[in-house]
């Protein structure tokens, strides 16, 4: 594990009340799995203060990652106590956070969400579908929508899309009902995901960063 921070980047990131959490598997160097960085929110932009080299993506290496900052932390005169967090959905991530950041409000980020979604729907076979027939589509985002909802309506209004869809659309998207059910209503908690009355919904402020290393590596799928 190699990690970079100035004592100023450092000093900003213990100071702020919210911090995102990214990271990418693309552009690591030999020897290493991902590149984690750690963002911090002052005057509404986010500003990289920690970057770390991680060997993989194991809970205990996030752990160790936070418990090293905490300890740097302590050593400047500081407590390291963020009131919220954004990340994406990571599954070694997450309670790797909950672990080290017991006080911290947990937020995912609403646009890992979709993809997470998007990324089932092609495995399911339905990518198709999805961008032939309005019927799916628009079942597919209603999905979608589900953590824009206030948090008390979210289950209920799941059940109800499912309950209502047309029975060839709900028998078509037999699955991936089944998959949200399973893993967003029943794995993951709503809080978590559940973007409501929240300022920043996406982690997207900080991935700017990575954009001049991803140009020459992916078609740009937006256009």
């Amino acid at each position: 594990m190699l990690v970079f921070g100035s004592p100023k980047q450092l000093q900003l990131l213990f100071d702020s009340s919210t911090i995102f959490l990214d990271e990418t598997f693309r552009t690591t160097p030999p020897f290493f799995d991902q590149a984690f960085t750690i963002h911090a929110l002052k005057f509404d932009c986010a500003f990289p203060c920690v970057f770390a080299l991680l060997p993989d993506r194991k809970k205990l290496i996030y752990q160790q990652l936070f418990q090293k900052l905490n300890a740097i932390a302590v050593s400047m005169g500081r407590t390291w106590k963020p009131e919220q967090i954004m990340s994406d959905f990571e599954t070694s991530l997450i309670p790797a956070v909950s672990a080290e950041f017991h006080e911290s409000a947990h937020k995912g980020c609403y646009f890992h969400f979709n993809q997470c979604m998007y990324r089932r729907i092609q495995l399911l076979g339905l990518a198709t579908a999805y961008s032939q027939d309005e019927s799916v589509r628009s079942c597919c985002r209603k999905l979608m929508a589900l953590p824009l909802l206030p948090i008390q309506e979210v289950e209920t209004s799941f059940y109800n899309l499912g309950a209502t869809a047309d029975p060839a659309v709900k028998k078509q998207l037999r699955d991936l009902f089944l998959y949200f059910d399973d893993y967003w209503i029943n794995n993951i908690p709503i809080e978590m995901w559940n973007v409501h009355d929240y300022q920043h919904r996406t982690n997207n402020i900080c991935e700017g960063i990575y954009i001049p290393s991803f140009t020459t590596l992916d078609e740009n799928i937006y256009i």
